[in-house]
């Protein structure tokens, strides 16, 4: 991971962290899903939308995208993993079974452009790289138009990936004004050649290149789902959320494992299988219709799940330092001073008061959402006092000092 400075000549910032424990592509990820499920018996249909749910009997229709011909599926349980825009939270809503749903769309937008390795859009006056990694990410940043990216490589590291994220209404503004986006692109890359910079203006200026926003937050209440319905809602459906903490994809799998628990607490072979969720399950579950269990299961995930999406949708509607407007201003003084301030605490007592709940995020901490948004709120009202106290003993014990001395 590289930090890019505000000038062109400063030496770049060299971050090292651990490698990813795993990297995929998304259509390799998604090929090999389809493959797997096949393997296992699932039927994939392929050219159809969903238009209508009958929650009372548990029937779903769709429609095929170029026929136009309808088709009515009945269902035990039905996964509403569709994305921000989900039909099926949508026909939930309207059905009464969900709601209000608070939704939030991101006020940031992004552009994406695809050039050399890094190392070939340098300019070759620019300072030495030999200290950064083929792999390593870069990052940099225009304060004054409050504009950042993000460059990585890919394929092989033969080419990299720039993607530019400005406030919203930026690149609007750039896409109508064609000849800016040189001027602006050479502000915020300043180490970068005129022909990769030339490259990358004309790619941000193509007319199927079009901004695009980074998502929504969504807080599905009351529920994630209808479980009375046999319904259950998975990823951005139920809980999308800015990229402002990382965190909307690693969210939607753990949903995934968590439904996977759900079944088997459900469903699962034991005599009790006890729960976080809903409760204790029997263990003749199978001996109940298929109507039961999969409201039993929606009930499970619902239980395990809720609390906990909701709270990582909440810190990224925050982001760091509570801005909602990410790109265009540094976090406040006030929230630095609660971070340092926290993170003293964590020092000076051995670690007995946790890390801030920001960096637990960040780090990956094997630690409910729902617990370090608890956490956040927590030092919010701490923090300040915290700092204050110790401030004053630093003061009082110099104050000690100096009259020990006349004395």
């Amino acid at each position: 991971y590289v930090r890019h400075g505000t000038e062109p000549q400063s030496f770049p910032t060299v971050i090292r962290k651990d490698d990813p424990s795993f990297l995929v592509r998304r259509q390799k990820l998604t090929a090999s899903l389809l493959r797997i499920a096949g393997e296992a018996g699932a039927t994939i249909i392929c050219g159809e939308r969903l238009v209508d749910i009958d929650f009372d009997n548990r029937v779903a229709t769709t429609e095929h995208v170029a026929s136009g011909k309808t088709t009515q599926r009945p269902y035990d349980l039905l996964l509403g993993a569709d994305g921000i825009a989900s039909p099926t939270r949508t026909l939930l809503e309207n059905a009464g079974l969900l709601g209000p749903v608070r939704k939030e769309p991101d006020d940031v937008e992004y552009q994406v452009a695809i050039l050399p390795h890094w190392r070939r859009v340098l300019h070759p006056d620019c300072v030495d790289y030999t200290a950064a990694p083929e792999a390593s990410v870069h990052t940099y940043a225009d304060r004054k138009s409050g504009s950042n990216a993000i460059v990585f490589p890919i394929g092989n590291m033969e080419a990299c990936l720039a993607c530019v994220i400005c406030p919203s209404g930026r690149l609007g503004h750039l896409k109508k004004h064609k000849e800016e986006y040189g001027p602006a692109l050479k502000t915020l890359f300043l180490n970068w050649s005129p022909e990769a910079l030339a490259s990358a203006s004309h790619q941000f200026a193509q007319d199927d290149n079009v901004p695009t926003t980074g998502g929504t937050c969504v807080w599905a209440q009351p529920a994630l789902g209808s479980p009375s319905s046999g319904v259950i809602l998975v990823g951005d459906s139920g809980h999308g959320m800015w990229p402002a903490l990382g965190q909307g994809c690693n969210t939607a799998l753990e949903s995934v494992s968590v439904l996977a628990d759900a079944v088997e607490a459900v469903c699962g072979s034991g005599n009790l299988i006890p729960s976080s969720g809903a409760g204790v399950r029997e263990v003749d579950a199978w001996s109940k219709t298929s109507g039961e269990r999969s409201r039993l299961i929606a009930e499970e995930y619902q239980g395990l799940r809720h609390e906990d999406v909701l709270a990582i949708v909440d810190m990224s509607f925050g982001g760091i330092g509570g801005r909602r407007i990410r790109g265009a201003q540094n976090a406040n003084m006030m929230y630095k001073l609660q971070v340092l301030t926290i993170m003293l605490l964590h020092k000076l007592t051995f670690g007995i008061v946790p890390p801030p709940a920001l960096i637990r995020v960040m780090a990956g901490d094997d630690v409910p959402f729902a617990t370090l948004r608890w956490q956040q709120k927590v030092e919010q009202v701490v923090a300040l006092p915290a700092l204050v106290a110790m401030v004053t003993a630093v003061a009082y014990g110099l104050f000690l000092l100096v009259r020990w001395k006349y004395f």
